[in-house]
Order: structure tokens, then sequence, then C-alpha cells
């Protein structure tokens, strides 16, 4: 072996260190996107919506059926959020197991929407 230069084993574990580090880091964020799930159709002067609206609105714009019922989801909880202008809308699938609502190993995602409603962002779980 040369002087500086590493061993054979120590090189290849180098270089499936590099090649396998991005696909240990976690899912790519994959956005919905067209009319379907991120509508931007309504006018930046229309009137500010309403927390019920914006729940309302954000139920509308998630793949159908995602709220159920189906055999593993009864139903979606939507908890919003109004910050900077925005809502921001995290809505839950659940099971209802002895009488309570359980979230575990299903999916969730965030609807993000501007005062009047107008989608910013819609963004599935991961």
């Amino acid at each position: 072996m040369k002087s500086g230069s590493l061993p054979p084993v120590t090189l290849a574990l180098a270089l499936t260190m590099l090649v396998a580090t991005p696909a240990l880091s976690g899912p790519v964020l994959v956005y919905r996107e067209g009319s379907e799930f991120c509508p931007r159709d309504r006018p930046l002067d229309g009137p500010v919506i309403t927390e019920g609206q914006a729940i309302e609105r954000a139920r509308k714009l998630l793949p159908k059926n995602f709220c159920g019922p189906s055999l593993f989801v009864d139903g979606c909880d939507a908890e919003p959020e109004f910050a900077l202008g925005a809502w921001r809308i995290y809505v839950h699938q659940y099971t209802l197991s002895g009488g309570r609502k359980d979230r575990g190993g299903l999916e969730h995602s965030y609807v993000i929407l501007d005062s009047v409603g107008n989608c910013v962002a819609n963004i599935p779980g991961t």
C-alpha cells in the first residue's frame, strides 16, 4: 500500500456512504399541483375566508376518499392555523378503535391557503 492512500476496504466504505447518504436522508417532498388539488382561482382582493371556510376548502383539495370511509380510514380531522396572512390546515386520517380516533400508521396532509382561499401549497405527508 502506498503512503497516503486508503486501504481498499476503507475506500469502498467511503464510496458506499457517499452514495447511500442521500437515500437515507428521507423522502423528497412532492406537492399536489393543478386546478384539482391547488387552484389559484380567487381574486386577491376577494373577501377573507373564515376558519370554517378554510377547512371546507382544504378538504375539497385532498385526493378523492382521503377522509374515507374506506377499509382503513373512518374519517379525518382538520387542525387550522392562521399565521402571516395565510391558513395552514393540517389534515390527518383516523380510524375508530374502541370508540376513539386512532391516527397511528395513517396519512396526513397540509393545505396552505392565502387569506382569500387560493392554494399556496398542497403537501402530502411524508
